[in-house]
């Protein structure tokens, strides 16, 4: 009697599993273009195991894998719509098309560039057979962005029009004028600029009857470059100033960061920092918005406030890497998460017969205890090699981290070994000449020697002591405007330890004059007389 009950029971299931979950699928399949998310929310309450059929399957895996493709949900195991890979063929051309579309979209998404491109090769095979105008418009799209991430200019362009021919034919303007953009940004890159400009005027005639904001942003910052990498930086200003605001925190922040390193080109050094200063949202941005700032100041001649953003630069650099390694670690989290959600879709690949008799059915359930015991044990076995695999990625990743760092450290040892060196020359050519000065007589004044060595050893004397002292030359120059180039050589001298007399015989004066000049310098410091010349500057 309770055998009876359990046939009843899978029997009931199985007509339940038939008549409730076909109609899910085909209504969310019809909303799929109109509403993506409530198709992923209708595929979501239906549960796998309870599909029998290999053609429900097939659809529920084709589906759930474009919805969450159209959701912007990122997948990178192709585990599920390898089911519909698997059973779309040439009787179903447009499924095994959209199959291996979404599977190309899979392997971009983990990197993997070899199976992407066989797999829209399959994938155009199929929609070439079809008339479906924006299926064959996606798939060309897709490798027309293949080939332009492997700057294969001319194969990207040539799909792309391909592209833009089918989406035209659709009426899917959007998608057209994506195309256009895409092939006037693939002449940009490869400087056919009359060709560019071409098909981006006759973009901007398509895009002004959208009012699409985010199209009208991305063509104008296109012209914007086009004009820009020509050299015409009013005219790439004008387009620019064109780009709409999105109120997209990032986009906006890009928008202003453009205009500010266009200003510094354009020599406006305000409008460079009225932009900088807009910008709110940096994220990636970081450390070109620090260069930038860095460039300003170095032209400026604010040495201090260029090495405080060289600084920053490194600093957020670093801080970009370590965000990047984190959110890695985290993707490998979420995928071995979606790894043994996954596992549980496995059992969809047990093959039924509803004609079967009562008994088949019987075994059938026991055959799939079976296979779920084995699945189980296959996917522990599968976890373990996928943690194996995730820790030799993070030990790869680390120790190309370290070596990076070694590298840096190498770079850094060899400049202060240049720098010592140069000091040192340096010290020898003050010491040299420090020997050979005299002190210059009351009363006499000493033949004039050649400016020209003068000028070297001056030019030496004030890189030495810049050096021992900070760049105090410039500090002093900064504090105080008065003090004129001799009153600097003079601070340098002293710093040096050349005494009043060897002054006075290398700058040619008598000794009362160089006495009358040290006075003068004193009051241009601000100094009492309590207070001693040589202490002041050893401690500016």
């Amino acid at each position: 009697m309770n055998f009876r009950c359990c046939i009843a029971f899978c029997l009931g299931l199985f007509f339940v599993s038939c008549t409730n979950h076909h109609d899910p699928l085909n209504r969310s399949e019809q909303l799929m273009e109109t509403a993506p998310d409530s198709a992923l929310q209708m595929l979501r309450n239906i549960y796998p195991q309870q599909l029998f059929r290999p053609s429900q399957k097939a659809l529920y895996a084709l589906l759930y894998s474009q919805a969450l493709d159209k959701n912007e949900i990122r997948i990178e195991s192709d585990s599920l719509i390898s089911i519909a890979t698997d059973y779309y063929d040439a009787r179903e051309p447009e499924r095994a098309s959209y199959s291996w579309f979404y599977k190309a979209r899979c392997a971009n998404n983990r990197g993997d560039a070899r199976m992407q491109a066989e797999a829209l090769l399959k994938a155009q095979q199929f929609a070439e057979k079809t008339a479906n105008h924006k299926l064959k418009g996606l798939v060309y799209a897709d490798k027309a962005g293949m080939y332009k991430i492997q700057l294969q200019t001319d194969s990207s362009i040539a799909y792309y029009k391909k592209a833009y021919n089918s989406f035209d034919l659709n009426g899917d303007k959007r998608n057209s004028i994506i195309c256009l953009i895409n092939i006037g940004g693939n002449y940009l890159n490869d400087s056919q600029y009359d060709n560019a400009c071409t098909v981006f005027s006759k973009t901007e005639k398509l895009v002004k009857s959208t009012h699409d904001v985010l199209l009208y942003s991305t063509l104008y910052r296109n012209m914007g470059a086009l004009y820009y990498r020509q050299e015409d930086f009013k005219r790439a200003l004008y387009y620019y100033n064109l780009v709409p605001l999105t109120h997209i925190a990032i986009y906006d922040s890009n928008l202003w960061f453009i205009l500010a390193n266009l200003y510094l080109r354009l020599g406006n050094a305000d409008s460079t920092c009225f932009y900088l200063n807009k910008m709110k949202t940096l994220n990636e941005m970081s450390p070109d918005y620090y260069r930038l700032r860095q460039t300003l100041a170095e032209a400026e001649g604010n040495t201090l406030q260029a090495l405080n953003y060289a600084k920053r630069v490194n600093e957020v650099t670093d801080s970009l890497y370590k965000r990047k390694l984190d959110i890695s670690f985290a993707g490998l989290e979420k995928r071995y998460k979606y790894q043994s959600l996954l596992i549980s879709n496995q059992q969809l690949i047990i093959k039924n017969n509803r004609n079967r008799t009562f008994m088949m059915i019987a075994l059938l359930m026991v055959s799939t205890l079976i296979i779920i015991l084995l699945l189980w044990r296959f996917s522990i076995k599968r976890k373990e090699l996928e943690t194996q695999k995730q820790l030799l990625a993070q030990e790869k990743t680390l120790a190309e981290k370290e070596k990076e760092r070694a590298d840096k450290e190498a770079e850094n040892n060899e400049l202060l070994q240049k720098q010592l060196k140069l000091n040192e020359i340096l010290l020898l050519n003050v010491e040299q000449y420090r020997k050979h000065s005299i002190k210059k007589p009351a009363d006499k004044v000493k033949e004039p020697t050649d400016p020209a060595q003068n000028n070297s050893f001056y030019q030496e004397l004030i890189a030495y002591v810049d050096i021992q002292f900070k760049n105090i030359s410039k500090r002093l120059s900064a504090s105080f405007p008065e003090l004129t180039e001799r009153d600097i050589l003079i601070c340098c001298l002293l710093l040096a330890n050349f005494d009043t007399g060897m002054i006075a015989s290398i700058l040619n004066v008598k000794i009362e004059s160089m006495n009358k000049q040290r006075f003068r310098l004193r009051a241009k410091l601000g100094l009492h007389n309590s207070d001693h010349l040589i202490d002041f500057l050893l401690h500016f």
